[in-house]
């Protein structure tokens, strides 16, 4: 136990004094699981393992393949292996004393209750783009919020990062009270845009993101390196406003193209998200 504990405190010494040591005790016996280990929840691993996170439950049916190599941190040894699987090695790599449970077969009605025991935080990375991850993802929020379980979800497209909460361990409803009307919708984009956000949120490069996915059917979305690692960062303060304050923050979003416009840039992104977001308005309508 000692040499367990003299290396927790090697490998998160730097964190001190910016995060006190009473705070990082929270953090090392904080109970995180994490639905999808891609690109977005693999970036929150990331972000917590280097907190001093250490129990993890993760789960994800995926095998990592070479595209996926643009922005989730696993290299050429990874591809073909299973994605919670090679997360799970890649924590022990870091802290050999983490424990962490997997589950290769993704989030299903039978393991669901087993994934989410004993857990303090749920972060939702579960696929927006086909039919099967939005069912699994509407199924997720909705177990999550009859548990009590404190919840976050990320959507990351083109160069924004969106980083959503939903205070389950409070009371909330499911989905801020959008779940029925979620799981009407046939559609994984549709139902994206009905449970998780409207489209006057959107910004502009979600909202054109979105309506390319629709009028092209098949195509795979645009993920960029720079937004995932930004939610890799987000993590942490996401994280401690949990632990200090016992509830998720409100909606971050953070455009990375948006920081470095200048005046007329950003009015012109004013009247181009307008248009933008029209379109996808008929687009919408025109889906089931």
């Amino acid at each position: 136990m000692k040499q367990q504990t003299d290396l927790y405190s090697s490998l998160y010494d730097r964190n001190w004094p910016i995060i006190d040591k009473e705070v990082q005790g929270q953090v090392s016996r904080l109970r995180l699981a994490v639905a999808g280990c891609g690109s977005t929840g693999g970036a929150f691993i990331e972000g917590a393992l280097r907190l001093g996170v250490q129990h993890f439950h993760l789960c994800d049916n995926g095998l990592y393949e070479v595209v996926n190599l643009n922005r989730q941190l696993m290299t050429q040894q990874e591809v073909g292996q299973n994605k919670a699987a090679a997360y799970a090695k890649h924590i022990s790599l870091v802290n050999p004393h983490a424990k962490t449970k997997f589950w290769s077969e993704g989030l299903t009605p039978e393991n669901a209750d087993m994934f989410l025991e004993d857990v303090d935080i749920l972060f939702d990375a579960v696929d927006v783009t086909t039919p099967e991850g939005m069912k699994t993802k509407l199924f997720l929020h909705e177990i999550a919020a009859k548990k009590k379980i404190a919840t976050g979800s990320a959507l990351d497209l083109a160069y924004v990062q969106w980083l959503q909460s939903y205070n389950y361990h409070l009371g909330e409803k499911a989905l801020h009270g959008r779940l029925t009307d979620a799981k009407a919708v046939q559609h994984p984009l549709k139902s994206l845009l009905t449970g998780f956000a409207s489209v006057e949120e959107l910004p502009l490069e979600i909202s054109d993101e979105i309506i390319r996915l629709i009028e092209n059917p098949g195509q795979s979305a645009c993920q960029l390196a720079c937004v995932c690692f930004v939610l890799a960062g987000m993590a942490t303060p996401f994280l401690l406003h949990f632990l200090k304050k016992n509830t998720l923050p409100p909606l971050a979003v953070i455009d990375l193209m948006h920081i470095f416009e200048g005046p007329e840039e950003k009015a012109l992104r004013t009247s181009r998200t307008r248009t933008s977001h029209a379109r996808l308005k008929e687009a919408l309508s025109k889906l089931p």
